[in-house]
């Protein structure tokens, strides 16, 4: 995949719009895990660097619905954005430019605009009539799987280049889109929903050697071989969708390896238990991979030239079941030598909640969705429109 690099734009004296990934986890209105924002320094740095003339930034932050909500204002983020690039940043509420002297301005909340969701050409327009953008810079991979007015709406109007994250995200991404084995590699899949997985699941079930299942999506795939998992979280639904994933595994080698003990309790507050698979019954409830299942987990990640990691094993946020999540992730950063790609917002927390740097891996990609949506093959609109 070849697509327009920022290392061959003229951003000298010009003015240069940027879409940036600034979704980051909240609470009270305060930042709780900022790699989004730090991430994105990279790009503006080098395009500040390059002797710019003005920077402006769009981005978003939780469903605001096409409507302005100060539960989802930018406010904070300009705050961090400011501290981290050391650099003054000016929060605009529209797109016009008020700024002064300040070379760095954050448009407020892109989503408060019912057109940047439905990609109307006439949001992009405003934009560039009223910033006076003359190049486009995506470096926001986290939403490039939308095709929204921020993220293709300029592709026709002014040329367009990937930030620095966004190509770095492909340059690593992009070797496991092949429909070959890949020697070596080893994915380890957790989290609750099936929906947002199944199809990296069935592509990896072609191509990779492992595939290591924990949290909620291991008990579907329990629950649809039959075990008694009490009343621990399933989808029913997906059954038919586990069982496809495990014949496509069986027909072409690759090693699908299910939790055989599992962390129990009645309720996540609940005193918790080592439980086989087998010894589940009434009211129990798998919370995290067990003792055994992590051992295992392990032995298989020491063999893998390649893991590929996202979505936790377990309800890590709970101390009692944490441990499936933890250890995988240390075990990891300091005693695997395979190659390691960490992603979704979940993972990142739960490397920041267990003082993992991420620095200990190959890559961690600022992007969830986009990364699955990625790496299963799907064309990611945000993407396309900067191929050559």
């Amino acid at each position: 995949m070849k697509i327009n690099q920022l290392a061959s734009a003229n951003l000298q004296d010009k003015t240069v719009l940027i879409r940036v990934d600034f979704n980051v986890p909240m609470k009270n209105g305060h930042i709780t895990e900022n790699t989004r924002v730090i991430a994105s320094l990279p790009t503006i740095k080098h395009v500040l660097a390059a002797g710019a003339k003005k920077i402006h930034l769009l981005a978003h932050l939780g469903r605001p619905k096409g409507v302005p909500n100060t539960k989802y204002t930018l406010a904070p983020v300009a705050t961090e954005l400011e501290a981290v690039l050391k650099e003054k940043v000016f929060l605009a509420g529209k797109f016009s430019d008020d700024s002064g002297e300040t070379k760095i301005i954050l448009h407020e909340n892109i989503r408060f605009y019912p057109g940047e969701k439905k990609n109307d050409p006439a949001l992009a327009q405003e934009v560039l009539e009223q910033t006076k953008a003359e190049i486009f810079i995506n470096d926001g991979f986290g939403v490039s799987h939308r095709a929204h007015a921020s993220v293709v709406g300029f592709s026709d109007k002014i040329p367009c280049f990937a930030g620095l994250l966004v190509q770095k995200e492909v340059e690593q991404l992009s070797p496991f889109l092949s429909n070959e084995k890949i020697a070596g590699l080893t994915i380890v899949v957790g989290g609750a929903k099936m929906e947002t997985k199944v199809a990296v699941l069935k592509h990896f079930a072609k191509t990779s050697e492992n595939i290591c299942i924990g949290g909620a999506l291991a008990n579907t795939f329990l629950a649809a071989q039959g075990h008694d998992l009490g009343q621990s979280l399933y989808e029913e639904a997906e059954f038919e969708t586990a069982r496809e994933v495990m014949k496509i595994a069986e027909q072409h080698k690759t090693g699908i390896h299910l939790p055989v003990d599992v962390m129990c309790a009645e309720t996540p507050d609940g005193a918790s238990l080592d439980f086989p698979i087998e010894a589940i019954t009434g009211t129990l409830r798998v919370f995290d991979i067990g003792a055994h299942t992590i051992q295992s987990f392990e032995e298989i990640l020491l063999h893998s030239k390649t893991v590929i990691w996202n979505g936790p094993l377990g309800l890590y946020e709970q101390p009692a079941f944490s441990d499936g999540t933890k250890r995988i992730a240390q075990y990891l950063a300091d005693k695997c030598n395979a190659q390691t790609i960490l992603g979704g917002g979940d993972t990142i927390d739960a490397l920041k909640k267990f003082d993992v740097s991420q620095h200990q891996y190959t890559h961690v990609s600022t992007g969830g969705g986009a990364m699955l949506a990625f790496l299963e093959g799907k064309e990611l609109p945000g993407i396309k429109v900067l191929e050559i």
